[in-house]
């Protein structure tokens, strides 16, 4: 799940709060998430076989802009995970964890996918917005296209299915798990995670630390040797002025005598 990705422009918003909102700026507004559909299933389908994604459609603030990502295996979520943690997504950081729902449609508003939701945008089940159904297919055969390998997968994961005991027994998989340990299991491995990204942070803080104490100090070098190098050089104006001072007072001397 990543946290508030899809920024509503206004236009959508108002609508989701029952607004009137002209033609012209609805199929803006559905250009506009389209493009941004297209761009992150693309991103996100290059981690592994992204089986499904989702973006919400509430206003609530712990929901707006949510996107829900389903990929073929639990590597493949792991990889994307690691690898767009710390990233920024439109100057936006990605705010990401896993999510304790083996199927996110259990999580959807039934009113609403059924037409009508009383409670509106600020429902707290999961309003998903439409998508296309030929732009999913056609971002699912340019997956394939790119990754063949994923097709090998399918053709493997249908032999296995063959042999249901050994394929339900398999220790790395989380469907054998009732709801709550699930949950429970999932919520380890976001705590798991966060407590190695502050580690992670501190290292990196005290790594930056290191750096800023390097250039300070050859920063105050060099101010120590420009310092130095003025100092000798009025010390030594002030040496030949002496000098100069000197010969004058010898000269007016001889002038005298």
């Amino acid at each position: 799940m990543f946290r508030h990705l899809y920024q509503n422009p206004p236009a959508a918003i108002a609508f989701a709060e029952g607004n009137k909102v002209s033609d012209e700026e609805l199929k803006e507004a559905l250009k506009h998430f389209e493009q941004f559909y297209e761009e992150i299933f693309v991103e996100l389908s290059d981690f592994g076989e992204l089986l499904e994604l989702w973006v919400v459609d509430n206003l609530g603030d712990h929901l707006i802009g949510n996107v829900y990502a389903k990929f073929a295996d639990e590597e493949s979520a792991s990889k994307a995970y690691n690898s767009l943690s710390g990233k920024y997504y439109h100057s936006n950081l990605v705010d990401e964890e896993y999510c304790p729902l083996m199927n996110i449609k259990d999580g959807r508003c039934k009113k609403f996918a059924e037409g009508f939701c009383m409670r509106g945008a600020m429902c707290n089940f999961l309003h998903f917005k439409p998508v296309d159904k030929k732009l999913i297919q056609s971002l699912k055969d340019e997956m394939y296209e790119k990754h063949p390998e994923y097709k090998n997968r399918i053709n493997n994961f249908n032999k296995k299915k063959i042999r249901k005991h050994e394929h339900t027994s398999s220790e790395s998989s989380l469907e054998r798990y009732d709801g709550f340990t699930r949950k429970r299991i999932i919520q380890r491995w976001n705590d798991e995670y966060r407590s190695e990204k502050r580690i992670e942070d501190k290292r990196k803080k005290l790594a930056q630390n290191k750096i800023d104490l390097a250039i300070l100090e050859k920063k105050l070098m060099k101010n120590y040797e420009e310092d130095y190098n003025k100092m000798t050089q009025r010390k030594r104006k002030i040496e030949i002025k002496k000098e100069y001072d000197s010969d004058d007072e010898e000269t007016i001397s001889n002038q005298d005598n």
